[in-house]
């Protein structure tokens, strides 16, 4: 039997240790609502739980038990913007003056965003304005196989291996060379950066046109076929990218 004060401790030792454990990269708030889409914010939500980081994710938005308000943030390491539809402008109108300044705060200070499809063209001046530099649609650029915006797999160039990954309408990324914290991580068969890692204040934004997060009756929906597999090591070298120091 242990004494009561060593029996506290131990308690003690076991219940951090086990939060510790259970939540390796901490809080993150993915967002969901108007400026984005229900499928795509529960896709990233169960990629960030099920990756080695095992985050304790609760959603954030205008519905949301947390709105896009200072308060919502303390204590967290990471906000995701998830794809969404076509309409950038009316994205960005919904997220609000209020909502877009709550994270472009919560980055400058520390927190690292993670910018999916429709998330890394708001990281721009057409959003959160958080990444300088133009972007727009891989669709149609020279080389790329993809002419439409309907749903697709293509390949990407990552960390100099051909990773196969799900694609609808994703943009291509600015190649930020000012900016010191600017890293590529992936770039489409046109030599176009797919994916990206910048600073931004004390913070970093880790942008990705494509959708590595898809789950598998994504590509089930379209009849399409990954030959790398569903969730693949992409998903978690992503999130690595997003949680380095």
């Amino acid at each position: 039997m242990f004494g009561g004060a060593k029996y506290a401790l131990l308690m003690c030792f076991l219940v951090l240790n086990s939060s510790a454990n259970a939540s390796q990269g901490g809080l993150a708030l993915v967002y969901r609502g108007p400026a984005g889409c229900d499928d795509c914010s529960s896709a990233i939500a169960d990629a960030l739980k099920n990756s080695t980081f095992h985050f304790d994710v609760q959603f954030i938005g205008p519905n949301e038990k947390l709105k896009l308000e200072p308060s919502s943030f303390i204590g967290a390491s990471l906000y995701v913007q998830p794809g969404g539809g076509q309409d950038i402008d009316g994205a960005r109108k919904s997220l609000g003056k209020a909502g877009i300044q709550s994270v472009r705060d919560f980055i400058s200070k520390g927190g690292r965003y993670l910018g999916i499809c429709m998330g890394a063209y708001l990281a721009t001046d057409l959003g959160f304005n958080i990444v300088d530099g133009e972007t727009d649609s891989e669709v149609g650029r020279p080389g790329f196989p993809v002419s439409d915006i309907g749903d697709y797999v293509v390949p990407i160039k990552w960390k100099g291996s051909q990773l196969w990954t799900y694609y609808q309408d994703g943009p291509y990324l600015p190649k930020n060379d000012a900016n010191s914290g600017f890293l590529a991580l992936a770039h489409y068969q046109t030599g176009d950066v797919a994916a990206a890692r910048y600073s931004y204040g004390k913070g970093s934004a880790t942008l990705i046109g494509p959708h590595p997060e898809a789950p598998q009756d994504w590509y089930d929906n379209y009849g399409l076929h990954n030959p790398d597999g569903v969730n693949s090591k992409l998903i978690q070298g992503l999130l690595d990218a997003a949680m380095a120091e």
